[in-house]
């Protein structure tokens, strides 16, 4: 009698974390599909993203000089 009842406790268990984790499934399909308005925490994410992207100048004149002050000043101990 005692095997049955264990027997039974544990299949009780197992169907309820079954139910429990379809539950959680579906509850978390269904929040991401209703997350198509923005929100707040959305909107100040995309204020503060760099609006700059992949469009500032290279503003470095020394690029194909490696020393600026060769031309100026000739090291002595060459």
């Amino acid at each position: 009698m005692e095997n049955k009842q264990k027997i039974i406790i544990i299949a009780v268990a197992a169907v309820l974390v079954i139910a429990a984790g379809i539950g959680f499934w579906y509850w978390s399909k269904s929040k991401q599909s209703s997350q198509g308005a923005p929100s707040l925490g959305g909107q100040i994410f995309d204020k503060t993203q760099n609006q700059l992207q992949g469009q500032v100048p290279d503003t470095n004149p020394f690029k194909d000089q490696k020393n600026p002050f060769d031309t100026i000043y000739k090291n002595p101990f060459e």
